[in-house]
């Protein structure tokens, strides 16, 4: 017969453990988004945490009043919530490009909900968004975000947190340069045809002034534009396995800055 032992101690040490798996789940993309049900993402909650505390032995949290431990829930809290915010940050380079690129193609103003990240956001963003989310589900993505969830219990021990600020600054202002340097240049094609579309519709504007260029122009523009799109959309698989592993190394920095 098998014999489990389940105190108050275990519990105390499973709501540390369920308080970094729900700080992930609240934040990382397809578990945090909006559409996913409160009731699902807290099922998730209970049953990941579960089957973490299940795998990694009881240790003691070595506090001894209940402000210690509010401090070690606090400390797991933000552990995940990190975890589960910058792995969406990197989902998000994405549409930051959609903008840049609806930015020239003059679509800025035509703004759609984003049930994903609740906020408003352009159709090609949107358009996107949409099209890596589920190349990134085909290539098992959720997968990894447990996976990372899991292996961080074992690089940073339950209780055992330490949060080395500095690092961490500076380990999001440089993800942060770099988010706008790999949006830029995910959308630079369209960006640099849109550019040379306006030089020659500048020289035109001056040796044919009789046309007139700004009606011209928004349509030029927009065909411009879509056909780029169409033309570029065989790269996307590329864009976002590039954009996975800037996943996983923007995770394993984060890391870095707890232990």
């Amino acid at each position: 017969m098998i014999e489990q032992s389940f105190s108050i101690y275990h519990f105390e040490y499973y709501l540390v453990i369920f308080s970094r798996v729900m700080g992930a789940i609240a934040f990382a993309p397809i578990f945090g988004n909006t559409i996913t049900i409160r009731r699902v993402k807290i099922f998730l909650g209970v049953a990941i945490a579960y089957a973490i505390f299940a795998i990694y032995p009881y240790v003691p949290l070595g506090y001894t009043t209940f402000l210690e431990y509010t401090v070690i829930l606090l400390k797991e809290l933000i552990v995940g919530l990190s975890l589960g915010f910058m792995s969406s940050i990197a989902i998000s380079i994405i549409g930051m490009a959609g903008q840049f690129i609806d930015r020239e193609m003059g679509f800025s103003m035509v703004s759609n909900f984003d049930p994903t990240f609740n906020t408003d956001t352009t159709i090609t963003a949107e358009y996107y968004n949409m099209l890596v989310m589920i190349l990134m589900l085909c290539s098992n993505m959720h997968y990894f975000i447990l996976s990372a969830l899991s292996d961080s219990f074992e690089l940073i021990p339950i209780g055992r947190v330490t949060i080395d600020s500095g690092k961490l600054y500076d380990t999001v202002i440089q993800y942060m340069i770099d988010y706008f340097v790999i949006a830029l240049r995910i959308g630079m094609p369209i960006l640099i045809t849109i550019m040379l579309l306006n030089v020659i519709l500048g020289v035109l504007a001056k040796t044919a002034p009789q046309m007139n260029m700004f009606v011209v122009g928004i349509q030029m523009k927009i065909f411009a534009g879509f056909a780029i799109i169409y033309i570029t959309l065989g790269f996307l698989p590329n864009i976002t396995e590039f954009v996975y592993h800037q996943m996983q190394e923007i995770i394993t920095e984060v890391l870095k800055a707890f232990y």
